[in-house]
C-alpha cells in the first residue's frame, strides 16, 4: 500500500545501520530515525491530533522537519510547510486559510512571533530551534514515548501535505498532496534518475519547496542518506561536497552560478557528485554546458507543485547539444501540447499549452474545488505553460500563457524578449508585459533593472530587440529600481500589467 510512513518502517528494517540523516552534527541512521519518528507521532496523538488534522511547520534545513513530516504521515495528519521567506500578513492568511492546529517553528522567524497568539485554532506553538541549533524542549517532547509503529488507519487516498503555491496572479492556493501521489513521485523520481543504494543527497535549498518534500522520501525508498544544509555559500559549499562524499545535490540557477564561480578561484575535486538536480526556473544552456566541461553533470527539472514535483528532467546523457530542452516525461508519466482554445492536440514543433498526465498529480487545491476543476480536466493537469514537443519526445518551454501578448494578431512571448535583453551586460533584470491599444490590442512593454552604473537607454534596449527579433516583439521599455516580487523571488507581473493599463505611466512603481 502506497503509505508514505510505511516506508520508513519498511527501510528501517531493511538499512537499520545506515544513515539516514545528516543535520549539523548530528548523524542519525535508519533504526534511530523511524523510531524517533514513531516517538513523536505518539506525542501527536497524545496531544488528540487526528486524521486530517494540518501540522504546520515553520522550519529550516535540519532533521525535526523531516521528523515531523514523517510522524504526521504515520498518523494520517497534513504538514503544512510554510515558507519562512514570507511577511507576517502572508504567513497569517495561510494559515487562516488551512487552520492547523499545531506549528512548530524556529524562533529566530520573528514575522511568525505576532500571530501566536492571534489565531485561535493553534493550540500548540513549539519552539524547535534558533535556525542553527535545536532546542532541548523539541526532543524532550518525544524522547519518553514509545518507539513502535502507531496504530492508525492511514490510507494511499488520505491527503499527507499541503503545499502553498508562490500566488504570482494572487493569493497562493493550498495543493493537496495524498500519499499515492508523493508515493507515485518517489516511484517516479527513483526510476528516472540515477539514485543509487548508499548514495549521499545534499539539501541545500529550502525543504519547503514540493523539491524538499519529495526528497525527504526518496532516500527512504532507494536506501540512501540525505545531508541537510540550513546557509549556501559558494566556497564552502565544495568543502562540504568534498567533506560528505555528496553524489547528488539539488540547486537552482542562482546557485549554480555561484558553484560556477566557486570553481574559478579555487581549486576542487568532487568525483563523488555525479548530478546536480536544477529547477525552479530554467537553467540557461550555457551555464549547463559551462558545468560539462569542468566535469559536473547538471540535471534540469520542469515541474510544478501540483505534478509533485518533476515532470520532466533532462539530463546530460540524453546528448549535451539538447540542454535548451527540459527533456521527455518523467517514468510513468505522458505530456501532450495542446491548442489551448479548442483542447486540440498539437502536431510536433508547434506551440501550445502545456498538459500532463500521471499519478503523480496532485488531488485538488485545499477548499477551492472551482480553481481544481479549471486544471485538472479528464485526468490531465493543464500546466498553463507553453511550449513545443520534439518527435523524440523532448519538451522545449516558451513561456506563461497567461502572459503572452497579442499585438495586431502576432503573438509575442514575453520570455523570449527578456532573454535576448538580458544578453546586454547592463540589464540586471526585465520582465515584459502587455499595455492595451486600441489599435494594436496590446503592445509589449520591457520594465528593465539596470545594473549599478550601467549607462543604457530606451533606444538602446529596442535597438539591441529589434536586431534579434521583429519589430513587434517590443515598443517601448520603462526603467525601474526594481521589480515587484512575491515571497518566492517570482516577478510578480499582474501588478507590472496594472501599472502598465493605468492612464498615467510614471516611471517608478
Amino acid at each position: 500500500m502506497a503509505v508514505i510512513g510505511n516506508l520508513l518502517r519498511d527501510r528501517a528494517r531493511l538499512s537499520p545501520d545506515m544513515e539516514a540523516i545528516v543535520s549539523g552534527n548530528r548523524r542519525i541512521r535508519y533504526r534511530e530515525y523511524n523510531h524517533m519518528v514513531n516517538q513523536l507521532a505518539h506525542y501527536l496523538l497524545e496531544s488528540r491530533i487526528e486524521k486530517g488534522d494540518r501540522i504546520a511547520i515553520l522550519c529550516k534545513n535540519q532533521y525535526p522537519m523531516p521528523l515531523i513530516y514523517l510522524a504526521a504521515a504515520k498518523i494520517g495528519a497534513i504538514t503544512v510547510p510554510l515558507n519562512w521567506r514570507m511577511k507576517t500578513d502572508e504567513l497569517r492568511w495561510i494559515l487562516e486559510d488551512c487552520r492547523p492546529r499545531i506549528l512548530f517553528y524556529d524562533d529566530d522567524f520573528k514575522q511568525i512571533l505576532p500571530l501566536l497568539h492571534e489565531l485561535d485554532f493553534l493550540e500548540q506553538q513549539i519552539r524547535v530551534g534558533d535556525g542553527e541549533t535545536i532546542h532541548p524542549f523539541f526532543e524532550d517532547l518525544y524522547s519518553a514515548r514509545p518507539g513502535g509503529e502507531p496504530k492508525v488507519e492511514v490510507h494511499e487516498e488520505d491527503p499527507a501535505l499541503i503545499i502553498y503555491t508562490s500566488g504570482t496572479t494572487g493569493r497562493p492556493k493550498g495543493v493537496v498532496n495524498n500519499h499515492a501521489n508523493i508515493y507515485a513521485a518517489g516511484v517516479a523520481n527513483t526510476n528516472t534518475l540515477d539514485l543509487r543504494y548508499k548514495d549521499r543527497f545534499l539539501f541545500v535549498t529550502p525543504l519547503f519547496h514540493i523539491s524538499g518534500m519529495m526528497f525527504m522520501l526518496a532516500p527512504i525508498m532507494r536506501g540512501f542518506t540525505l545531508v541537510l544544509e540550513t546557509q549556501f555559500h559558494p566556497l564552502k559549499i565544495w568543502e562540504l561536497l568534498q567533506a560528505e562524499q555528496i553524489t547528488g545535490m539539488m540547486s537552482v540557477p542562482v546557485i549554480l552560478n555561484y558553484m560556477m564561480e566557486g570553481l574559478k578561484v579555487q581549486e576542487v575535486d568532487v568525483p563523488s557528485l555525479r548530478t546536480i538536480l536544477c529547477g525552479g526556473s530554467l537553467v540557461p544552456a550555457p551555464l549547463i554546458r559551462v558545468m560539462f566541461e569542468l566535469g559536473y553533470h547538471v540535471v534540469q527539472v520542469y515541474g510544478a507543485t501540483e505534478t509533485s514535483g518533476a515532470i520532466t528532467y533532462w539530463m546530460p546523457d540524453m546528448g549535451i547539444e539538447t540542454c535548451n530542452s527540459v527533456g521527455p516525461a518523467i517514468f510513468h508519466a505522458e505530456i501532450k501540447i495542446i491548442d489551448p482554445s479548442t483542447g486540440e492536440a498539437l502536431p510536433h514543433g508547434e506551440i501550445g499549452e502545456i498538459i500532463c498526465r500521471s499519478p503523480v498529480l496532485f488531488a485538488g487545491y485545499w477548499n477551492r474545488p472551482q480553481e481544481t476543476e479549471k486544471v485538472l480536466k479528464n485526468g490531465w493537469y493543464h500546466t498553463g505553460d507553453l511550449g513545443w514537443m520534439e518527435e523524440n519526445g523532448f519538451l522545449h518551454i516558451v513561456d506563461r500563457l497567461k502572459d503572452v501578448v497579442i499585438t495586431g494578431g502576432e503573438k509575442v512571448f514575453p520570455a523570449q524578449v527578456e532573454s535576448v535583453l538580458q544578453q546586454l551586460e547592463g540589464v540586471a533584470e526585465t520582465a515584459v508585459v502587455g499595455v492595451r491599444h486600441e489599435v494594436w490590442g496590446e503592445l509589449a512593454r520591457a520594465y528593465v533593472v539596470l545594473k549599478e552604473e550601467a549607462v543604457l537607454s530606451e533606444e538602446d534596449l529596442l535597438a539591441h530587440a529589434r536586431k534579434h527579433l521583429a519589430d513587434h516583439n517590443l515598443h517601448d521599455v520603462v526603467f525601474v529600481k526594481e521589480l515587484p516580487k512575491n515571497s518566492m523571488g517570482k516577478v510578480l507581473k499582474f501588478v507590472l500589467r496594472e501599472h502598465a493599463n493605468q492612464e498615467n505611466h510614471p516611471a517608478q512603481i
